[in-house]
């Protein structure tokens, strides 16, 4: 007889930032995966934006050596588009690297840290930007993109249920000072709303979070609808202009939204949207610009032409 193969053991990954929630969601998440034969790999993004990240990187490579997880890192390059927040730009670039480090480690779930203060606070950006329903859903619990599982555990956990766990396993993490820069929106949160809001309004949090739920639902609902409505005008790669026109305001609206984002793979302005409702039901033909490229209009036909100059970005 031959020899019976050994099963591989299962991988799972851990966005480890050496701050205060990731620190505590490794060592979280190996305790439980030790006993299962789960392999743990911690995946560390060094953004290069602080002179103590070489510092952070050592840490979080002891830790990992001391606890028993595979430790990986990347450190980014480039720099932010002109008009690009270096928020959304680290954002983007951290995603991205996450995501190539898993599939490198053989890995088809990442763990994330945010926990229901962060999700709250995503929630009041969100507003703050104008968002809609699927901006107020916040950050899922549950998401797949670009092949793998991005999981949020303690999504729906207090802060202070983190905090409790660190102090109870004496563990040790790194404080970043960017977090107390006020040129980031959601420092000034932090430390200017938040503190005032949850003093008038102590389940500001929970509220904040139940309103996520909520809109998220409502979001998925959009969804459904949204795609029904653009399989009826569909035309090839390109939208029936005469059978968006007989929608209600409403859903032309959100189905402009929608075929744009899914022809450039960017957000959409509202203006724009309001701007082709405005104008396409009067025209014959006619061009405008759109996230990464233009919109044609030709023969009752609405088309997207991409930029030659780079391809779109996906937002998260």
């Amino acid at each position: 007889m031959g020899a019976t193969a050994t099963p591989r053991p299962a991988e799972l990954a851990v966005a480890a930032s050496g701050g205060r929630d990731s620190t505590a969601l490794l060592h979280a998440t190996l305790r439980a995966a030790r006993p299962l034969g789960v392999r743990v790999h911690a995946l560390h993004v060094h953004h290069g934006l602080h002179p103590q990240a070489d510092t952070w990187q050592r840490q979080v490579r002891t830790q990992c050596r001391r606890w028993g997880a595979i430790f990986h890192a990347t450190r980014l390059s480039g720099a932010p588009a002109p008009a690009e927040s270096v928020e959304a730009w680290a954002r983007r670039e951290r995603y991205a690297a996450l995501a190539t480090m898993a599939r490198a480690a053989g890995c088809d779930i990442v763990l994330l840290a945010h926990h229901r203060r962060d999700q709250a606070e995503t929630v009041l950006l969100q507003l703050l930007r104008g968002g809609g329903a699927r901006g107020l859903a916040a950050m899922p619990a549950d998401a797949k993109r670009g092949g793998l599982r991005w999981l949020r555990p303690w999504r729906d956990q207090p802060r202070e249920a983190i905090e409790a766990y660190l102090r109870q396993h004496r563990l040790r993490w790194v404080d970043d000072p960017g977090n107390d820069d006020g040129r980031y929106a959601r420092n000034r949160l932090q430390q200017v709303v938040w503190p005032a809001l949850t003093d008038a309004f102590p389940q500001a949090e929970a509220a904040l979070a139940q309103a996520a739920a909520r809109a998220a639902e409502e979001a998925a609902a959009l969804r459904e609808f949204v795609a029904q409505d653009a399989a009826a005008c569909a035309d090839g790669d390109a939208l029936r202009v005469a059978a968006w026109r007989a929608l209600s305001p409403a859903r032309q609206a959100l189905l402009l939204r929608h075929q744009v984002e899914v022809w450039s793979g960017r957000g959409v302005p509202g203006t724009l949207v309001r701007r082709l409702q405005a104008e396409l039901p009067g025209a014959a033909s006619g061009q405008w610009p759109a996230p990464g490229g233009r919109l044609v209009l030709r023969k009752g036909r609405l088309s997207y032409q991409r930029d030659p100059s780079g391809p779109g970005q996906h937002s998260d």
